[in-house]
């Protein structure tokens, strides 16, 4: 179930006893829970009960869940990483489930969307899951123009469209750029392209990541026009070869693993926007054509360092090698 589809509900009347979130957007799970709760709650206080196994024993957050109070008070329960809930308290929690106590709304979030234990198996037998993964560019998109309004702004696709590249890799990433935009520019409402180029490092970075994009999606003509650009602004090869390195031993990792990992979540220092592509990136090049990539890389590396050689010769013969 999307997002949309849950809340319009919500809208009508119709609060669910208990909601599976299953994704890694942390902005997206809050922002839900803060929905559901205003409509639940309506204009009395909202009471939220955080839980968590790593903390309290599973029968004690069984016992938080299904006690009831004598005003039958309306209360919210959050559970994170449910799935670490063993024994007779997780079937006594399916039950739950499957038999929920009036004015308790219970959330049930799971970061890993890829995620095939057993525990949650069961539980989509029960629940509907509802998508809190990270939208994709055309979502996220929607979800800048909505953000941008809340601010009582506006501004041309265009903008949106470089914001999504810019800091799409999450909702979160991207309400911080905007509260920083609109703060930025005060009172004005439009929010314009210079405006972005404010950014600190943004404007230095923006060929880089738009360099990457075209690679990753085999752009050949246009990767070879933004290489030259980032040659001319660095007078050398040499600031590239770490980024396209890291890019490509991102993509040989994901051949590798063929889904038995989970996806590296760690600093990777290519831009947000290349870094969430990846996987689609990935599907576009074989595994030798990216060994071919590293090895060509590291022997552009030597030769820059140690012999008399033209940065731009070697950018367009690397990118012929791997893309022709």
């Amino acid at each position: 179930m999307k997002i949309r589809e849950a809340l319009n509900d919500a809208r009508k009347g119709v609060v669910y006893p208990v909601y599976f979130l299953k994704g890694n957007d942390h902005f997206l799970q809050t922002f839900f829970i803060k929905k559901i709760a205003t409509e639940f709650f309506k204009d009395n206080p909202i009471i939220k009960n955080f839980m968590h196994p790593d903390d309290m024993k599973g029968s004690e957050i069984i016992d938080r869940l299904t006690i009831t109070d004598l005003f039958s008070s309306k209360q919210i329960f959050i559970i994170r990483n449910p799935q670490r809930i063993v024994g007779k308290a997780k079937l006594d929690l399916f039950d739950f489930c499957r038999k929920p106590i009036d004015n308790h709304i219970l959330f049930l979030v799971n970061d890993d969307w890829k995620s095939k234990n057993n525990f949650f198996t069961k539980l989509e037998l029960i629940i509907e899951p509802i998508n809190v993964q990270t939208p994709f560019d055309q979502e996220m998109k929607k979800w800048a123009k909505y953000l941008i309004q809340k601010k009582n702004k506006n501004t041309h696709q265009k903008v949106v469209n470089m914001l999504v590249d810019m800091a799409g890799d999450s909702v979160k990433h991207l309400e911080n750029e905007i509260e920083k935009i609109s703060l930025n520019i005060g009172e004005r409402s439009t929010i314009e392209i210079k405006d972005l180029e404010q950014f600190s490092g943004w404007k230095r970075d923006r060929q880089l990541w738009e360099f990457l994009l075209a690679f990753g999606k085999k752009d050949y003509y246009k990767t070879i026009l933004l290489g030259k650009i980032l040659i001319s602004n660095y007078k050398t090869m040499i600031p590239l070869i770490y980024p396209l390195t890291t890019f490509f031993q991102e993509m040989l990792f994901l051949k590798m693993k063929s889904g038995t990992f989970k996806s590296y979540q760690g600093y990777i220092p290519i831009p947000p926007s290349v870094k969430k592509k990846l996987p689609y990136f990935t599907n576009g090049f074989q595994e030798k054509q990216i060994k071919v990539a590293l090895y060509l890389l590291n022997n552009i590396d030597k030769r820059l360092k140690t012999q008399a050689t033209t940065d731009e010769t070697e950018l367009i013969r690397f990118i012929s090698n791997v893309l022709k």
